[in-house]
């Protein structure tokens, strides 16, 4: 399995995980058979809100699951549409978000969990707000 990590550096799998999956300045394709981590540029970082496609069509064929901290709504509905499942993880880097994906204790993204980019730092934002993005 492929996941695809938003991070914040390219530190492999001691990446620090990013707070939102289309604002990340790094990707981590995690193979968990494998056991492998590579670390790709986002390239599309400077995006505006709710044009999150930099991830599904950059990466379209290179991941079969996204592993992340945030996402915005719109990313949500397109990943879903193409049968990439998004689950929501809590941990510190990519090394744990594996391991939670491997334990299958990683939650679901579901509607409730999609940003709105309203700059709310709570809730459907997993806490990371917009004033910066």
């Amino acid at each position: 399995m492929r996941l695809l990590i938003p991070t914040n550096d390219t530190n492999g799998a001691s990446a620090q995980l990013s707070g939102h999956f289309g604002r990340a300045p790094f990707y981590a394709i995690a193979d968990t058979d494998a056991d492998t981590v590579v670390v790709v540029e986002n390239p599309a970082v400077s995006h505006g809100h709710g044009e999150c496609v930099p991830a599904s069509q950059a990466f379209a064929d290179g991941y079969d699951a996204v592993v992340c901290q945030g996402i915005g709504q719109g990313a949500i509905n397109r990943l879903n549409q193409a049968g990439v499942p998004v689950y929501v993880s809590d941990g510190p880097d990519v090394a744990s978000a594996i391991a939670s994906f491997r334990r299958s204790s990683l939650r679901v993204v579901g509607s409730e969990d999609g940003c709105s980019g309203s700059g709310s730092k709570s809730g459907s934002c997993g806490g990371h707000g917009h004033q910066d993005n």
